[in-house]
C-alpha cells in the first residue's frame, strides 16, 4: 500500500511539474522538508521582487532523485533547477543532466563563486570533486556534528568527549545506570542511507575508505574497516533495542526526550532540541565535532546544492535566480528560516551568533571545513543501498560484523566493476 501511495504521489507531482512548466519562467524541483521549504520561501520572495513566475515542485527525497533522473534522461526540460543532495552530483553531472556553469559566470563578469563560501561547500559543487567545472551552487550547509548531554557525560567522568573511546566509556556507564530507561548512545540503523550516514564518520575515523585513492579498488573489508565496525557494534550494544529500524525521527525523539545521551546528527535537529514545545533538553545539549578514532574525526558533508538541468528551457533565468538565492543577504535570510548557511560571513554574523538558537554555528562551520564527502561515484545511490543493507543486518545481529564487511565489499565490487 505504501509503495502504491508513493508511486501515486510521484505521478501526481510529475503531472504538477508538467502543468507548472507550461507557464512558469523558472520551475524548481526540491525535496520535502526544511531544505525545500526554505527555497520555496526564497522563490516566493524572488517572484515578487522580479515580477516573474517561479514554480516550486516539492516531492519526497527519493522521488526528487527519480524525477530529476527521468527529466534528465528524457531531456523533457520540465525542470530548470534541481535542489540536489550532494552525493547525487556525480550521477547527474556524468550522465550529462547538469549544465556546466563556467560560461554563465564569465557572462556575469566573474570566474566563479566568491571566496565567502566555505571551501568544502564549493568543493562538492565541482565535478570531478574540487577539480572540475562548477555544475551547481551550495545552498544548505549540512554537515554532521556530535550531539551529547554534557551534564550526563560529566556525571560519569567524561568532561568533553574527544575520541570514540571517550564516547563509548560514557555511553556504557550511562546505559548501565539507565537500566532500560535511558541510553548512552543512539543511532540510525535503518537500511540504506540512514545506517550508512551514521556509520561513515566512524569508518573514516579509523582510517577506513570505501575506495583507494585512485578509485581503482574497493577497500571496505580491511583491518581499518574492521576497527570502525568494532566501535560501531560496541555503540550498538549501549543503544536502545531495535536501532536497526531507527531513522532520523527515532533518533531525534530520543535525544529531545532525554532518553539518549549522545548521537551523530544533522544541524536541522538543533531547532527541535532548542524548542520547549518539542524538547525536554532545551539548553542542555552540547554540540561538538565528530570524535577521533585512530585518525582525526570527520563529518559527513550533506549539502543541498542547486544545479541547472541541461535540458532546461530557461537557463539564464535559472542562473540569475541561483546567484540571487546564494548571495550573502539571501543565505542569511535562509539561515533565519532554519537552513544552515554555506557562507563564512553568515556563520560569523554577530546578529545571528548572539542568539541561543545559533550557538552551534562555530562548531558547524568547523565541521563543514573538516568534512568528508561520500564517495564521488555516479552509482552512489546503488552503492549506498547495498552497503546499508549489510550494515543494518549486522546491527540487527542477523549476520556477523565480519560478514557484513565481506558482503559489502563483494556487492560494491559488483556494482562498480572493480575488484
Amino acid at each position: 500500500m505504501l509503495r502504491k501511495m508513493c508511486l501515486a504521489l510521484a505521478v501526481a507531482t510529475s503531472a504538477l511539474a508538467v502543468n507548472a512548466s507550461a507557464w512558469a519562467d523558472i520551475t524548481i524541483l526540491v525535496p520535502s522538508g526544511s531544505e525545500g521549504d526554505g527555497l520555496r520561501a526564497a522563490a516566493a520572495d524572488y517572484a515578487k521582487l522580479k515580477n516573474t513566475r517561479v514554480e516550486i515542485v516539492q516531492a519526497p527525497y527519493a522521488n526528487v532523485f527519480e524525477q530529476g533522473a527521468n527529466a534528465g534522461a528524457t531531456r523533457s526540460g520540465v525542470f530548470d533547477i534541481i535542489l540536489m543532495d550532494d552525493p547525487w552530483i556525480p550521477f547527474f553531472a556524468e550522465n550529462g543532466h547538469l549544465e556546466d556553469l563556467t560560461s554563465y559566470f564569465k557572462n556575469a563578469g566573474v570566474e566563479g563563486p566568491d571566496d565567502d563560501f566555505l571551501s568544502k561547500s564549493l568543493a562538492i559543487c565541482r565535478n570531478p570533486y574540487n577539480e572540475g567545472p562548477y555544475v551547481c551552487l551550495p545552498y544548505v550547509g549540512n554537515a554532521q556534528m556530535f550531539f551529547y548531554d554534557a551534564a550526563k557525560f560529566k556525571e560519569v567522568g567524561v568532561e568533553s568527549p574527544e575520541t570514540w573511546d571517550d564516547v563509548l566509556k560514557a555511553a556504557a556507564a550511562l546505559t548501565e545506570q539507565g537500566d532500560g530507561r535511558y541510553y548512552g548512545y543512539v543511532f540510525r540503523g535503518g537500511q540504506g542511507n540512514p545506517v550508512v550516514a551514521d556509520f561513515m564518520p566512524i569508518f573514516w575515523s579509523y582510517g577506513a575508505k570505501m575506495f583507494n585513492d585512485d578509485r581503482t579498488k574497493v577497500t571496505i573489508d580491511t583491518p581499518e574497516g574492521a576497527e570502525g565496525m568494532k566501535m560501531f557494534m560496541s555503540l550498538r550494544d549501549v543503544s536502545p533495542k531495535g536501532v536497526e529500524s531507527y531513522n532520523a525521527n527515532e533518533v531525534g525523539t530520543a535525544m529531545a526526550a532525554g532518553t539518549a545521551a549522545s548521537s551523530i546528527n544533522w544541524p536541522n535537529w538543533v531547532a527541535t532540541f532548542e524548542d520547549p514545545s518539542q524538547s525536554r533538553m532545551v539548553g542542555k545539549i552540547s554540540y561538538g565535532p565528530i570524535p577521533d578514532g585512530t585518525e582525526p574525526g570527520s563529518s559527513e558533508i550533506g549539502h543541498w546544492t542547486m544545479g541547472i538541468m541541461s535540458a532546461a528551457k530557461n537557463k539564464q533565468e535559472a542562473f540569475d535566480f541561483m546567484l540571487w538565492a546564494t548571495s550573502p543577504e539571501q543565505i542569511k535570510i535562509s539561515a533565519e528560516r532554519g537552513n544552515p548557511p554555506v557562507r563564512r560571513s553568515v556563520f560569523t554574523d554577530p546578529e545571528l551568533t548572539q542568539q541561543e538558537r545559533f550557538r552551534h554555528y562555530p562548531v558547524l562551520m568547523e565541521a563543514i571545513e573538516a568534512s568528508t564527502p561520500r564517495p564521488r561515484h555516479p552509482k552512489w545511490p546503488e552503492i549506498e543501498n547495498a552497503f546499508g543493507i549489510e550494515l543494518s543486518k549486522a546491527v540487527a545481529g542477523t549476520i556477523a560484523p565480519e560478514e557484513a564487511l565481506k558482503n559489502s565489499q563483494a556487492a560494491v565490487e559488483q556494482i562498480t566493476g572493480l575488484n
